[in-house]
């Protein structure tokens, strides 16, 4: 880097500047998502033989429908599907967000995404909370994201799964609005 003082002023020059005007540097590529599952939790209706118990009217993001935990209800329903069915390529990291709605802070729930081998789905390869109480507001709904790395050990078989937990809520915790995507 070259100075030179000019009426009591610094001037600087330096290579970078030079540089600056190159058009033959490589540009990064733009970092992008692509969506993977989503859902508001509308079209599930018709798919099962009765409702599920975690399936409810009661509040919704969107729509009429969103799903819910209680003291009586441990598990949401429960998205599965593979790598193979969502993903042309190995991915790197996911994001997953939700919109939910906890009433207080003690009523602990977490969104849970869990990938696992089909020859061995007792140790999963990856288990990531999403929780929901860490920050407010309460008794309103609030979207919730993690952007979660993925093992390099996957592949198109592995299993994967998305579902709502009740931790220690006494009171309904819900879900809405769920998206996965695949931050390429």
């Amino acid at each position: 880097m070259v100075r030179m003082m000019r009426g009591g002023m610094w001037v600087m020059s330096s290579a970078l500047a030079a540089l600056s005007s190159c058009t033959g540097a490589p540009a990064r590529p733009e970092v992008r998502e692509r969506v993977m599952v989503s859902s508001s939790f509308e079209n599930i209706l018709g798919f099962a033989e009765q409702v599920p118990p975690s399936l409810t009217t009661e509040k919704a993001h969107t729509g009429r429908y969103a799903v819910r935990v209680d003291a009586q209800n441990q598990y949401s329903l429960t998205y599965h599907g593979t790598l193979g069915q969502l993903c042309t390529t190995k991915p790197r990291k996911f994001i997953f967000s939700a919109w939910v709605w906890v009433p207080r802070p003690e009523d602990e729930a977490t969104l849970i995404l869990a990938l696992t081998s089909p020859d061995d789905p007792e140790h999963p390869l990856l288990h990531k909370n999403v929780y929901l109480t860490d920050r407010g507001p309460y008794g309103k709904w609030k979207q919730v994201r993690r952007e979660i790395d993925v093992p390099g050990t996957v592949n198109r078989n592995t299993r994967l799964a998305l579902y709502l937990w009740n931790g220690t809520a006494q009171q309904p915790v819900y879900a809405d609005d769920w998206q996965l995507a695949e931050l390429k």
